[in-house]
């Protein structure tokens, strides 16, 4: 676990550096910050739903993501434990993105980057919880004594003869392909979009942010790409249950990554129109947080049930 932190504290520590070397200037990483911007009109409706995403669902799911952390506080189980995480850090980024907001109008780099990384390491921690929880608690892959699910469709098991896995050998195929999906955002240029909007006679500033776009465009893929090339030598050189291992890494991979494109479609569908960026990024984001709760509390007398040893030590009482 100590290798787990130090990896996302060297990873996260890295692009500051790169962007204190390459993208930092007097005038920040958007043009906007040094230029004067055209003003858009926004319809009454626009400005509703501009102010709807800031100021209901923003703090809606940012509530229900901390009652979420709360509730798994205590619990220790390898997935459980890795979803609180990955909840920790998306809560943690989306607040550096409210403040960033109330403090630098959305116009700061270094908070908007927090904000970034903090959504990409949310995601890789809850993507290891979904392939550790379905691994353990379904599928019963990587348990050397228990049954696996798939033993119905494998007819022969590497738990019970010297067979190879068949789950395995789609799993080193599934690595190669996502690493090939993993460039696609690296061919993506950078675009320069920024305006000013009155919303609710405010004035504010919509802009697609250089660094973020190659944070989500460049290092997001590159990360990805270490990752999953990690977890395919894993499988393909460690013989002694590479599973466990390469599940990490593939995980570790698909926070940024999935991160990454959720970015890049949004930026790549809305870039006319940056409103709706803003609202179907908070929106999914609701949706995401509010399917996590629903998940937890339709399989709660199982997931969150209380631990054995705890039933046990009660009972003695």
């Amino acid at each position: 676990m100590s290798l787990i932190w130090l990896t996302i504290l060297g990873a996260g520590i890295l692009p500051l550096l790169i962007y204190q070397l390459v993208v930092f200037n007097e005038c920040g990483t958007a043009a906007a910050k040094c230029a004067v911007l055209a003003t858009r009109e926004m319809s009454h409706a626009e400005q509703g739903l501009a102010m709807t995403a800031g100021f209901v669902i923003k703090p809606v799911y940012m509530l229900l993501a901390f009652i979420w952390i709360v509730w798994l506080w205590r619990r220790n189980e390898p997935d459980l434990a890795a979803l609180r995480r990955g909840l920790s850090a998306f809560w943690l980024g989306e607040n550096a993105c409210t403040l960033n907001y109330l403090c630098f109008g959305g116009r700061s780099d270094l908070w908007e980057y927090f904000h970034n990384f903090g959504m990409a390491v949310g995601f890789a921690f809850i993507a290891w919880a979904v392939l550790d929880g379905l691994d353990k608690r379904l599928i019963k892959l990587s348990p050397p004594h228990e049954r696996c699910a798939a033993l119905n469709l494998c007819k022969t098991c590497i738990k019970y003869s010297e067979v190879p896995c068949k789950l395995q050998r789609v799993f080193k195929l599934l690595l190669p392909a996502t690493l090939i999906i993993a460039v696609i955002p690296l061919t993506a240029g950078i675009k320069s979009v920024a305006y000013n909007a009155v919303v609710m006679g405010t004035t504010e500033q919509y802009a697609l942010m250089a660094s973020s776009q190659g944070f989500e465009n460049s290092y997001c893929p590159a990360m990805a790409i270490v990752f999953i090339t990690a977890s395919w030598l894993v499988m393909l050189f460690k013989k002694d249950a590479p599973v466990p291992l390469a599940k990490v890494l593939f995980a570790a991979a698909l926070g940024p990554l999935g991160f990454g494109f959720m970015r890049l479609f949004l930026s790549g569908a809305f870039a006319d129109n940056l409103l709706w960026y803003v609202v179907w990024e908070e929106v999914t984001e609701l949706l995401f947080v509010a399917a996590v709760g629903y998940v937890l509390w339709i399989f709660r007398h199982t997931l969150l049930a209380k631990p054995v040893q705890e039933a046990g030590g009660e009972a003695n009482h």
